[in-house]
This record gives C-alpha cells, structure tokens and sequence, in this order.
C-alpha cells in the first residue's frame, strides 16, 4: 500500500510538472502572437485602448454597409493620458462603431508629429494633428528635418487648440517671462506642444533652466511634487488637467502677451492669436488669457478608398453630438472650417463639401 501511495504520487507530481511546464508554453505563445501583432506599430506607446468590437455589440444596427476593400477595423493615433485628443479619440471611435460600423480602436501616441509619421507610413489609419507639424511634414521643415511627408491627407476639421501653461501660485510665476531659469514641463515628445512652447519661449527671451518631457497627468504630478515648475500643453479647451489641480491648489495661468505672440505668428503662419475666455477656469474668473491658437484636423493615408472617407467624413458631421459628448470642444466640428487646412484634402472628403456648398481652394486639391 505504500508503494502504491510513492508510486501515485510520483504521476500527479509529473502531471503536475507537464501542466506548469505546458501553461508556460502556452503564455509564450500568447506573448509571442501578441509581438507579432503588434510589430507594425512598433513606435506606439502601449496596447489600443478599445472598447467592444461591433460583433460583440447586438444592439448596434449598421447605418452603412462596409464594402470590399474597406477595413475590418480602423486605429486612430491620439495622445497620452490626459489631453483633448485622447478623450477625443474615444468619443470618435465609438462613432465609427455606432454610426459606420467599423470598429474603432484609439491609441495612445505622443501627438500630432508622431501621427504625422504613422499615418504617412501607413503604421495607422486615422490620425489626429495640428496644422503646423503637419504643414511642417508635408514640406520637410521644422521637425521633418528635410524629410517630406505627403503621402497625408486632411479629411475633416477638429476643434482649434489653445496653448495653455500653469504654475503654482506660490511659485511667483505669473507669465511667461518669469520661467527664466525655471524647469517647464511642455508634454510629450511628438506632441505640439512639446514641439512649439520651447520655441515660444525662445522668441520670448526666455531661457528655462531645463525642458521636461512627459504626459500632463504625469508633469501635473511632478509639478505638485516641486519638481518642475510649470506645466504647458496645446489643446481644446477646457483642458481638464487644471480643474482637476484648482481643487487642490492655487493656480496662475500664464499668458503669452500679444507682442510675443505676434513674432511666434510671422514664424508659423498657421498659428493665430487667441484668448481663452474669462471664466472658462477658477484661476481666470475676471480676466482673459491671451495665447496661440492652432487648427486640428483628422488624416488618413492618400490611397484610402474615396468612399470610405466620404462615409467617414459624413457619419461624422451628421453625428457630432456623439464628438461633443466626449469633449466639448467638437462643437467647432463644423464643415466650413476645412478652408483652414494647411495641406490638400482626400479626394473623397472634396466630394463632401462640394456638396455642401464649400468652395476649396485649389491648393487644397491633390494633383
């Protein structure tokens, strides 16, 4: 009998040792199908953020029927954690779901300039950007640095981004010109903001002691923490990183005067002067803020079929409340804004407001 209960317990211990030793093969496997997956986005930050795909959604009815040559599925390259374009991104994902019957998947980028590339080099199918990086890349200036991206086009405006820049209260920063020597958080890199406030500053005569890097969640914490001493971002208003601080802290929103903001325009053509309203945040209840503005736009890769983009640029007019719901500043979704592109627009997005009536510059129409 107790040979019998050695010999019984030599098999379940081997069983046992076969089953850790085939679970671990299995989770390789896994790991090495998700690599896989994942190798043609290998600048990307993270996995997708998704929600459910529209096969796991019965409630949802097709308002178009998808047709061959179009995708299964679609990316949209936003930005981290904490700005316009990734609460943006979320609510244009589930339009596309809901509205085109497409999945929609956003993802987290570091901005404009990195979505320049990735849609350019077909790494992703929509992407979210400013109208300088993108004038920039299209012509292989500033941060393209002689490249040429032009296999881009613009389909739809977004909304204008306000750039914004905030410090603690009893830091004595009050504006611009008090960041001499100070250390300045200004976003991601890739991002507009990261690409454009130190070249502010710089037109300015501002000299910060150092130039910080990071998403807004992360450089509002580190800004709490002393360890930086403002935190700048380009974005829709409002930005919801200084309500979430004012409930803790007190607050100065720097503004970028006039004059300054002047000499930054005679630069890049596609910013204009701004303000965000009195109001709009605790810390300007009684005054405005004089900043930059510039225009977003969504693009996708030149060869995408005329009829998708058609599609995609009419569910998304014809839906904005779905845009507004996510971020309040898709209220200046409207088609008349594409005048403002600052390269040529998609062909079946030119089909679109010829219909409506909107005259497009022929700079604007790819050759």
């Amino acid at each position: 009998m107790k040979k019998i209960l050695i010999i019984l317990g030599i098999v379940i211990l081997g069983f046992s040792f076969s089953l850790v030793v085939n679970t671990a093969q299995a989770k390789t496997d896994l790991s090495s199908e998700m690599t896989i997956a994942f190798e043609e986005l290998p600048e990307i930050e993270g996995p997708p953020i998704t929600g459910p795909r529209f096969d796991e959604r019965p409630d949802l009815k097709r308002e178009v029927k998808v047709k061959p040559g179009w995708p299964q599925e679609m990316t949209i390259g936003a930005a981290p954690v904490g700005g316009t374009y990734y609460l943006w991104g979320g609510g244009f994902a589930k339009l596309l779901d809901e509205k085109l019957g497409i999945p929609g998947y956003m993802v987290v980028t570091g901005g404009p300039v990195h979505n320049t590339e990735l849609v350019n080099n077909r790494k992703m199918t929509l992407g979210m950007v400013t109208a300088t990086p993108a004038w920039e890349g299209w012509h292989g200036h500033g941060w393209a640095k002689g490249k040429k991206y032009q296999d881009l086009r613009v389909i739809f405006p977004m909304y204008a981004s306000y750039f914004h820049m905030y410090a603690l209260r009893d830091s004595g920063i009050k504006g611009i010109f008090d960041l001499e020597g100070k250390i300045v958080g200004v976003g991601p890199e890739g991002g507009t903001s990261a690409t454009y406030w130190p070249n502010i500053l710089e037109a300015a005569g501002v000299n910060p002691k150092k130039i910080v890097y990071g998403g807004s969640v992360d450089l509002n914490s580190q800004l709490k923490n002393g360890v930086i001493d403002a935190n700048a971002q380009a974005l829709g208003i409002p930005w919801v990183i200084i309500p979430e601080i004012e409930y803790t802290h007190k607050i100065n929103i720097l503004p970028i005067p006039k004059a300054d903001a002047r000499r930054i325009i005679a630069k890049y053509p596609h910013f204009s002067l701004g303000v965000i309203p009195k109001g709009y945040y605790k810390s300007n209840k009684d005054r405005d803020i004089e900043t930059i503005t510039v225009w977003n736009f969504v693009v996708v890769h030149k060869d995408m079929p005329d009829d998708l983009v058609y599609e995609i640029v009419k569910r998304t007019f014809e839906n904005t409340d779905i845009l507004v719901a996510a971020h309040s500043s898709a209220r200046e979704t409207k088609p008349e804004y594409i005048i403002n592109s600052p390269i040529p627009i998609h062909l079946g997005a030119v089909r679109y407001y010829r219909e409506k009536g909107i005259k497009i510059p022929d700079t604007l129409i790819p050759r």
